[in-house]
């Protein structure tokens, strides 16, 4: 990109590196979040379940030992009752019945015993066994069934940890109470199945957690490995790698994620060549703009230049290694006191300039700043070279200028005429025929100027209608000298012509060849003093042209009149040649029928030794062919 200290553009920006994790702080994945997380509710999940069922175990084994205890007691009063009733109560009896039921036997968890009226035991366990029930205890609970009222309880031993379970049952006849049936059982049993069952449950959960952790590894995997795979597409196309595409495993919601990455990396592939051809195109065009193209930004610094803005300036004399700003582009460009500012304010402007001392070239500068959100953020400007409109513009005025001098002394010289005519010298047949004979001439002059204009305003609009064929130019130009042969011997001028011996045959316009070799021949003999000589050659160019010159020994001319002859009314010296009769189109003209034919004329000539003519015309009328002998001639 032709810019001053511009960069490479690069489709993207750098890929920002990752922050360093901060001191003390754990940085968890993705995957190592989920795990944990689906870890945590699987556990407290299991814990709450599993807390639940050893309550309801617990509860359910629990109310079961009671119920059987209960009914055992119920059974055992429904059988002593009867003995409790009689006045001499049979104590043996009454133990062999407490035995039958498993109080007292050796190795029983369930102690039972039986009490008359007043709390006496009268069968169960001796009163030894008794000291761990802590008679208080016992004897409150006694006095509570003696009273009438059933007494459950779970106690705990202080000194071993153990629980039992108390039961006093009062046994009634109707309302009476006439003893109690107390049972103490042990509940070890119960508790030590529940612990095996906790250690089951644990033994479960562990098996569970591992099994859910592996699961939800592999589920995650499934998450997290998309989502990485993303991600280092994401970082490739921040590099501006397009090739790959992500691989959809799954259509989920991942899977359409992938799809909807693969179709914005397209999308984003497609609009990136987009913006890149327009680049190009901005820069092509930029490129090859004739006009200059400078950038500033808002510090004044040049941030883009096109060759033809360098062209300019290096013309203008900036050295080709210092680099452009605002401040050496107006001390290039603009005289001091015309140095525009750094920002001009308003609306863009425009000023004209003048570069150059010995060949002038004009400039238009043009400013526009430009904004981005309503801030100024620098400045264009636009060189335009309107040298050649300036130019034109000046050809225009002098032809403007010459046509009306051409007309205004042939008209002058008319109307003088005519008023002497009319003031009596008509009278005179003398002086009427000359003075009708100037008017004539003059007459003849101004037709044969606006015949030459209509015939160049006919090029110009390419309006002509050609007639083309296969002639022999030799002939033709053999033609043209009878016309100024007769002109030429009484100036006394010299012809001398050189022919091939072989036919010229050229595809072409008769009339308009002829009309040039006339138009030539005249200026020669025309500019050619008495005793002076014509050399006309005809000349093969190359391979499939002709050419024809024309030289005389006339006075020339001068180098910097050579390169303006074939402007229209352009004469090098005006008196002579209007004296003559000449117009200054005559050469004009030729020019224009050379070229249309595919050829090129010339000029060659040196002050005080005469000048030459020459054109080359195709032979079969090929542009192509005349572009190689134009490079020969």
């Amino acid at each position: 990109m032709p810019s001053a200290d511009r960069k490479k553009a690069q489709p993207f920006a750098a890929t920002r590196p990752k922050e360093p994790a901060k001191a003390g702080k754990v940085c968890w994945g993705m995957q190592a979040k989920i795990v944990l997380l689906y870890s945590l509710l699987i556990f407290f999940a299991l814990q709450l379940s599993g807390v639940y069922l050893v309550k309801s175990l617990e509860s359910y084994y629990l109310r079961n030992y009671a119920n059987n205890q209960l009914a055992q007691g119920e059974l055992l009063g429904s059988f002593i009752r009867r003995y409790l009733l009689e006045d001499e109560q049979q104590g043996e009896l009454i133990s062999s019945l407490v035995a039958e039921f498993g109080g007292g036997i050796p190795g029983t968890e369930t102690v039972t015993m039986v009490l008359d009226r007043h709390g006496r035991l009268l069968g169960g366990p001796e009163q030894k066994s008794l000291f761990f029930l802590k008679e208080r205890v016992i004897q409150d609970d006694i006095l509570l069934a003696l009273t009438g009222n059933k007494v459950e309880a779970i106690r705990v031993d202080p000194e071993t940890g153990a629980r039992y379970y108390f039961l006093a049952l009062p046994i009634k006849d109707l309302s009476t109470v006439v003893g109690v049936v107390f049972l103490r059982g042990s509940l070890e049993h119960i508790y030590l199945t529940l612990k095996e069952i906790k250690v089951m449950l644990i033994s479960g959960w562990v098996v569970v957690i591992a099994i859910a952790i592996a699961i939800s590894f592999l589920l995650t995997r499934t998450i997290t490995r998309p989502i990485r795979e993303v991600t280092s597409r994401a970082a490739a196309l921040a590099q501006g790698d397009f090739t790959r595409l992500i691989e959809i495993h799954a259509t989920d919601e991942i899977g359409e994620l992938g799809k909807m990455f693969n179709f914005l990396t397209k999308r984003l592939q497609e609009t990136l060549k987009e913006i890149s051809t327009e680049k190009n195109k901005v820069e092509a065009i930029l490129n090859y703009m004739t006009d200059g193209v400078v950038a500033f930004n808002k510090d004044g610094q040049a941030i883009h230049v096109n060759p033809a803005a360098k062209a300019i300036f290096q013309e203008a004399g900036l050295p080709a290694g210092q680099r452009l700003t605002w401040e050496t582009m107006s001390e290039t460009l603009f005289q001091k006191g015309e140095q525009p500012a750094l920002f001009p304010a308003g609306e863009p402007a425009t000023q004209e300039i003048h570069l150059g001392q010995a060949v002038e070239n004009i400039l238009q500068v043009h400013f526009a700043p430009f904004k981005e959100k309503g801030e100024r953020q620098g400045m264009l400007v636009v060189l335009h070279d309107v040298t050649r409109e300036r130019s034109l513009s000046r050809l225009q005025q002098e032809f403007v200028a010459n046509v009306s001098h051409e007309l205004r002394t042939p008209l002058t010289t008319i109307k003088n005429y005519i008023e002497t005519l009319l003031n009596g010298a008509q009278e005179d047949p003398r002086v009427r025929t000359r003075f009708l004979e100037v008017v004539e001439k003059e007459t003849e002059r101004m037709v044969k100027l606006v015949r030459d204009l209509l015939v160049l305003s006919r090029f110009d609009y390419k309006e002509v209608q050609w007639v083309k064929e296969k002639a022999d130019l030799g002939l033709l130009l053999v033609d043209v000298l009878h016309q100024v042969e007769h002109a030429c011997r009484e100036k006394d001028v010299s012809l001398a012509v050189t022919l091939p011996e072989e036919s010229c045959q050229v595809f072409l316009d008769k009339d308009k060849i002829r009309q040039v070799l006339l138009n030539l021949l005249e200026n020669a003999y025309k500019f050619t003093p008495a005793g002076g000589e014509i050399t006309i050659r005809v000349f093969p160019g190359d391979e499939c042209s002709i050419c024809v010159a024309i030289c005389d020994t006339g006075a020339g001319i001068p180098p910097a009149d050579q390169e303006r002859v074939f402007e229209r009314f352009y004469r090098v010296d005006k008196t002579r040649s209007r004296a003559s009769g000449g117009t200054g189109l005559g050469l004009p003209i030729a020019k224009q029928i050379i070229e249309a034919h595919g050829g090129k004329i010339t000029l060659k000539s040196k002050p005080g030794e005469g000048t030459e003519m020459q054109f080359c015309l195709p032979v079969n009328g090929n542009h192509d062919c005349a572009g190689k002998k134009n490079s020969k001639a």
